[in-house]
């Protein structure tokens, strides 16, 4: 179907032009090629946002200019699962329209398997009894599909300009996705692992619609705009037969997806140019997001070999109805004085409010259990300053400030208790210096300084402790010495060296260097600091038309994480702090180091001058990560600091080699015979020796997919492609 379509397209651009030929008003161009693969392996990776497939691919463009009307058609890879096809046009002065549809995928893994017959299924079936399933995974039903995404989006636009100093604009599309996605489910049986990974499918559409309208002159400029938005979900519920129930096959669970939604918002925009070369922008905007959904009321639960129990839960309401609101208006005083300074100054205000339904949750024997909606408001002003010292010297200051208070909803008036309040200082100078014309530079500096206040859940509330013992509840003393890397303290210096060097004219290359620190010093448990380093250099040289280029990029980044493992038992203590460290207390900490380079060289150099020309380029990339644990206690005797890190972590290596001959036959002819050889090799201690399922004590506890594990790949293609301009 999609080859035939190639080839009417193909037809039709080349009839389009010689149909007119006398007004000389057409110009294009069609390409056709054809392209063979080898592929030591399949793999997802190697495809994960393409189509690149053997067989025939091809595509163009044409056009259409005249004094009065305008017109543009193209399409790209009309065989391959890539594709795009756009058409825009209209009259001059008048009005523009525009039209496009594009696909593409999002390939996660092939040739999956599954445990139940029906992946892609909103409703999982095993084929028996969960008892009789096999754990040679060679014998599951499904051993052969697809963990994939397919993206359809369908749009246009048009604007309206003939009623000066009016305008208006309206923009919409449709976006369709479909599918399915690993998911990794806990089960009921309780314990370490007893984990299934479900193919959730993914159905949903999102349309939306905006449109604009406003009035400008050389002075002001004032618009205002709204907009739609809608997302369909066709399979918000994934219910699967858990393969663990030992009574029977009937016990079900339920995944639950992203409920239907929809947006609606209303913008204001406007700009006025005022005495000393000033300018002044006014924004405001409110967006409102609403959905509705059912609240399943069961919940699957028990311990083996007693299995299935299904506990039914106390509901306040069946049905959720999200409602939240977003308000923002914002001011920007932008001047230039005097002839040499610039200066900014900016106030920003937002504000969510969550409306949406309270929902109690009660069971039987428990304390109810309420959701919690939260609101937040934030304030940023700041100001920023430019100056020229010299023509070839610059300067630039800037001091910028922001305040984020967050609340829950139903404690208004009272103690926010584990709710932050966070307020940033941010300070910026840059200095560009331009001392010669082949020699520019640019230093950046900034430093962040945020601070924080919380109100602490114990001792603050020293009522709340476990069954009456006056021992603090322990999930309130790891609370209280837990901080969201997000809201919490933090310092951060980033700098950043740029430098563009031309010696000579036609030699040219630019250095870059950026360091950023961020220490969160007050954390005693969660991310303690975050540190990168990345260093760029890249150059090109042209000799009598050979041309040489060649890139080096750097990146070396690395963070440190603290924590606590607390078991409810018996001498357990959440206190990092306490000093006590047995099976049930202690403290353990991970640094992820990730070192990053890649390079790659390449030249142009013509074999028949203006007819024949060689393009040939190497690129090469590897990753090195570790994930150094430390631990206060360790199980075995035959644990020691070493052997529990992760080594090699997301370690990659990738390298790719092309050639390309092009021939330039005259005429608006051209041909191009290429070569791509390109390899990625992926090692991770987390998934070398990857297994289906994993046993325990004689069962097994965990039943897989294989998703992700075909990463790797080595693959030679050779293409030949035709283009023609007219």
């Amino acid at each position: 179907m999609k080859k035939s379509f190639i080839f009417t397209c193909m037809l039709s651009l080349l009839l389009i032009p010689y149909s007119y030929a006398e007004d000389k008003l057409f110009s294009g161009g069609i390409f056709l090629g054809g392209r063979a693969l080898n592929l030591d392996r399949q793999s997802a990776k190697f495809n994960e946002y393409g189509g690149l497939a053997p067989g025939v691919f091809g595509g163009g463009d044409v056009a259409y200019d005249s004094d009065t009307y305008h017109f543009t058609a193209e399409g790209a890879y009309l065989a391959d699962d890539d594709m795009y096809l756009k058409v825009k046009g209209g009259k001059w002065g008048a009005f523009k329209y525009s039209l496009f549809y594009n696909e593409f995928p999002h390939n996660l893994s092939f040739k999956d398997r599954t445990i139940f017959v029906n992946p892609g299924s909103d409703h999982l079936a095993l084929p028996g009894p969960a008892a009789t399933t096999p754990r040679d995974s060679t014998r599951w039903p499904s051993t052969s599909f697809d963990y994939k995404i397919r993206r359809k989006d369908t749009g246009g636009s048009f604007d309206l300009s003939a009623v000066k100093p009016f305008f208006f604009n309206v923009e919409a599309n449709q976006l369709r996705r479909e599918g399915q996605v690993p998911w990794g489910a806990p089960t009921a049986t309780l314990g370490f692992g007893n984990t299934v990974e479900v193919p959730v499918a993914v159905d949903n559409t999102t349309t939306n619609i905006n449109v604009l309208g406003g009035w400008k002159n050389k002075q002001f400029y004032t618009a205002l705009g709204g907009g739609y938005s809608r997302f369909n979900n066709n399979a918000e519920y994934t219910r699967y037969t858990d393969p663990f129930a030992t009574l029977g096959s009937g016990a079900t669970a339920t995944i639950v997806g992203a409920p239907d939604n929809k947006s609606w918002n209303l913008k204001f925009t406007g700009t006025a140019k005022l005495p000393y070369a000033s300018t002044f922008a006014l924004t405001a905007g409110f967006t409102n997001n609403t959905s509705t959904t059912r609240i399943l009321n069961t919940i699957e639960d028990g311990v083996a070999p007693v299995l299935p129990f299904v506990r039914t839960i106390g509901l306040s309401r069946t049905t959720f109805n999200g409602d939240v609101q977003y308000w923002n208006i914002g001011a920007t005083l932008t001047s230039n004085p005097w002839k040499d300074l610039t200066t900014k100054i900016y106030l920003k205000y937002f504000d969510k409010k969550n409306k949406s339904d309270f929902v109690t949750f009660s069971v039987p024997g428990s304390s109810p259990v309420s959701t919690e909606q939260f609101d937040y408001q934030k304030t940023n002003v700041g100001v920023e300053a430019s100056y020229r010292f010299l023509k070839n010297l610059k300067g630039i200051v800037g001091y910028d400030f922001t305040d984020v208070r967050r609340r829950l909803r139903e404690q208004e008036g009272s103690a926010q208790l584990q709710i932050p309040d966070t307020w940033d200082h941010k300070l910026l100078a840059q200095l560009n210096y331009n001392p010669l014309d082949w020699l520019g530079g640019r230093l950046k500096y900034q430093r962040l300084y945020r601070g924080s206040n919380m109100n602490f859940a114990f001792p603050a509330d020293p009522a709340n402790t476990d069954a009456g013992t006056g021992v603090p509840n322990q999930n309130n003393v790891l609370q209280n010495n837990l901080r969201r890397f997000d809201a919490t303290n933090k310092v951060q210096d980033m700098v950043k060296f740029t430098a563009d060097i031309a010696p000579l004219q036609n030699l040219d290359f630019a250095l870059e260097y950026a360091y950023k620190f961020d220490n969160y010093y007050k954390d005693i448990l969660g991310l303690q600091e975050a540190k990168r380093n990345e260093f760029i250099l890249d150059g090109a040289y042209d000799l009598k038309g050979i041309k040489f280029f060649a890139f080096f990029d750097y990146d070396k980044s690395s963070t440190k994480q603290q924590s606590r493992n607390v078991s409810p038992a018996a001498g357990s203590n959440a206190n990092p702090g306490s000093g006590v460290v047995n099976t049930n207390s202690y403290n353990w900490a991970v640094t992820l180091d990730n070192s990053n380079y890649a390079y790659g060289i390449g030249t142009s150099f013509p074999i028949v001058r203006n007819k024949l020309t060689v393009i040939l380029q190497y690129d090469f990339e590897k990753n090195n990560g570790t994930a150094d644990f430390t631990s206060q206690f360790l199980a075995s005797a035959r644990l020691n600091q070493s052997n529990i890190d992760i080594t090699p972590y997301d370690d990659y290596t990738r390298q790719t080699i092309s050639a390309r001959l092009r021939y330039d036959a005259g005429n608006n002819l051209t041909f191009v015979l290429g070569y791509l050889y390109s390899q990625f090799r992926y090692n991770d201690a987390q998934m070398n020796g990857y297994q289906y399922t994993m046993p325990t004590a004689g069962a097994v506890n965990t039943y897989l997919t294989g998703a992700y594990t075909d990463q790797s790949y080595k693959t030679n293609t050779v293409y030949i492609r035709t283009m023609y301009r007219f």
